[in-house]
């Protein structure tokens, strides 16, 4: 013999020995204070509201986790550029653009030993399977490079 759990949320449907579509059945008036013959109990409202919160919650924290994975600083990630052309006090690098990118903001910092060029790229909140591209940056130094070490500054 099978025994039934009497904690069940759906209790007061499962003992409700009438049959909907009973013409019978379906005739027959309920007392509104036991509550509503086929109607959800509170507990099954409670549950109910709990599931759609749990739910809710699951598509914020998506929301937010693919926002922060597509959305990337306002400043944007530093990119390993090559092939650096100066002419006395311009410098051009060519880096790999990110399909899925646009070119950020590029700085340099200037000492008496090097000058560290950093090129950035922002993270586009999109998906995109499209190949990137090669693109140039030029930057105006202060000073002529000269002697001082050229360095890439997304290393």
């Amino acid at each position: 013999m099978v025994e039934r759990d009497d904690t069940s949320l759906f209790e007061d449907i499962l003992d409700d020995d009438r049959d909907p579509r009973d013409p019978v059945d379906a005739d027959v008036d309920v007392d509104h204070d036991e509550g509503h013959r086929f109607g959800a109990s509170r507990r099954q409202w409670l549950v109910l509201l709990g599931g759609f919160v749990v739910f809710l919650v699951c598509v914020i924290a998506a929301l937010l986790l693919v926002r922060n994975a597509f959305g990337g600083d306002d400043e944007g990630n530093a990119v390993p550029w090559r092939d650096p052309v100066v002419e006395g006090s311009t410098v051009t690098v060519t880096f790999d653009r990110s399909p899925c990118a646009r070119t950020g903001e590029t700085t340099v910092e200037e000492d008496a030993d090097e000058v560290v060029v950093t090129v950035r790229e922002v993270p586009r909140p999109t998906l995109c399977s499209s190949p990137g591209d090669v693109a140039e940056e030029t930057v105006e130094l202060d000073a002529p490079l000269g002697d001082r070490a050229l360095v890439d500054g997304s290393y």
